[in-house]
């Protein structure tokens, strides 16, 4: 059998996960970011065909961060210098909302430890991480929209430090910044950004939905736009589960 042929048939018996929200008019957004502008363009009865207008920024919905985003040091380092591949990889999810960590509120190492030792798994270099703090609920396209925006929990500095040590591609959540904790719209000091992954090339992955529906163990893929000098990109993310 071809590998192609294999790869079909592996693919079609698995369970495909969508992480990424719908990218539409109200959404949330970290409140610095350029507004999401979804427009239909072009219609039918005006023109003949339909196509709409998208503006937006490179961290709009589901997305990933690249060096160059945070680490000035680093311009060089933008989406389009990677690989296609870049965030693929096995995946384990962590369930942080266990923790009952509140906005503002940073998890530690020893408490990332402790939910390893409970999961009876933990990641290793070449992993991605997904942490599921359970903020989808938060996720709203109405006036309630701030809240996600403004307010999550995140990871201390020893916490940033382990996923480093240990290698990992990268890390992802479901809230708005990933290790970044935030308050009332106050952004807190954010060690994986800043410190010990972005400087390291370990990529962030930001507002992933879905993942209450992934396991433990996954293969996670997503493919960046190409774009020139990009800070990052919006992404449309899988897990592909066995």
């Amino acid at each position: 059998m071809s590998l192609w042929k294999e790869l079909d048939e592996t693919l079609s018996k698995a369970k495909i996960v969508d992480l990424s929200p719908v990218i539409e008019r109200g959404m949330p957004k970290w409140p610095t970011h350029p507004q999401i502008i979804v427009d239909p363009t072009i219609t039918h009865g005006h023109d003949g065909y339909y196509c709409q207008s998208l503006v937006m920024g490179e961290h709009t919905g589901a997305h990933v961060d690249c060096p160059a985003h945070i680490i000035e040091a680093m311009m060089d380092k933008t989406v389009d210098t990677y690989p296609a591949t870049m965030i693929f990889g096995p995946a384990v999810k962590y369930e942080m909302y266990k923790l009952n960590a509140k906005p503002g509120d940073r998890i530690t190492r020893e408490q990332i430890l402790e939910l390893e030792e409970q999961m009876g798994d933990k990641a290793d270099k070449g992993d991605i991480v997904l942490m599921d703090f359970g903020y989808q609920k938060y996720w709203k396209t109405d006036s309630e929209w701030k809240y996600y925006a403004l307010n999550a929990p995140g990871l201390s500095a020893d916490a940033c430090q382990l996923f480093a040590e240990r290698e990992v591609k990268a890390v992802g959540s479901d809230t708005v910044a990933c290790d970044t904790p935030v308050i009332n719209g106050e952004e807190l000091l954010s060690y994986g950004h800043r410190k010990y992954w972005l400087p390291n090339e370990i990529f962030i992955l930001e507002m992933l939905m879905n993942l209450s529906e992934v396991p433990t163990r996954s293969y996670f893929m997503a493919l960046p736009l190409k774009i020139k000098n990009g800070s990052g990109s919006p992404i449309r993310p899988i897990a592909i589960i066995e």
